[in-house]
């Protein structure tokens, strides 16, 4: 299961990322004549039919009453699809000028199962509870596979908020990392796609989510000598925001009743 998620990914990333990321990965060797294709502006990419993931940087400022919204609200989530992947999981920053708070992940079967879910009647008597409680950034992204699996243990995930100076270059970056990337457990889940900011400031350029089997297998990545000229070539044609947090594993999920 994990190798195919870790094919699918590569092979989505790949070869389906230059008809939805404008200028992104430009260097991919999937098929120059991608690059000349007439592409969308970031705000007019089309949500495909793959899972999408609301990413809620929060800050809580009550922190009882935001318990009982947290208790109050997970049912809706569940009653429309959606997944808790990270939820309060404090979150790290690993590079850039961003500075995260509490980081909640959710996965949705779709764009439109989302915006069901936030406009309907069954959350709307939690946001004002929320919005009393906190103040958050939230946005959605398209995904590219859905994160479909047991955890065992609790999965880390990290958010690549990221602005390319030299798409040619960093589409070397993007060929040459992923093989380390995947060797050592870890999978795009979203990659470049449409974003949509739903509350808050926060304007990402281009947002990539990958998923690790724990914190310690990204920490061991990141710092290793296989990724580490990878890791220079990116910053010689781009800036980013890296965020680190920690995911749910199916114990916690049941602890805290979250679907």
């Amino acid at each position: 299961m994990q190798k195919n998620l870790l094919d699918n990914s590569r092979r989505n990333f790949i070869i389906e990322a230059p008809l939805v990321m404008t200028g992104f990965i430009s260097g991919c060797a999937s098929s120059q004549s991608n690059l000349t294709l007439q592409q969308p502006i970031a705000d007019e990419k089309p949500w495909t039919g793959k899972p999408v993931f609301s990413i809620v940087d929060v800050q809580v400022n009550d922190g009882k009453a935001f318990g009982e919204y947290v208790v109050g609200h997970s049912a809706t989530v569940a009653e429309a699809g959606g997944k808790f992947l990270a939820a309060g999981a404090r979150g790290e920053s690993i590079e850039g000028t961003r500075k995260p708070r509490n980081i909640v992940i959710h996965q949705w079967p779709s764009a439109q199962t989302f915006f069901d879910w936030y406009n309907g009647a069954a959350y709307s008597q939690w946001k004002p509870k929320r919005y009393a409680a906190s103040s958050a950034d939230v946005i959605l992204i398209q995904g590219l596979i859905d994160s479909e699996r047991s955890e065992t243990f609790s999965p880390a995930f990290t958010i690549v908020d990221i602005e390319v100076r030299d798409p040619q270059v960093f589409g070397r970056y993007v060929q040459g990392h992923m093989q380390s990337l995947s060797s050592a457990g870890g999978v795009f889940l979203a990659a470049g796609g449409r974003i949509q900011v739903i509350e808050g400031t926060w304007s990402p350029k281009r947002v990539i989510l990958h998923r690790w089997p724990d914190e310690m297998a990204f920490r061991n990545w990141y710092k290793s000598d296989e990724y580490r000229p990878w890791r220079e070539l990116r910053h010689s044609v781009s800036s980013a925001n890296v965020v680190l947090a920690n995911g749910l594993s199916d114990a916690q999920k049941i602890q805290r009743k979250m679907p």
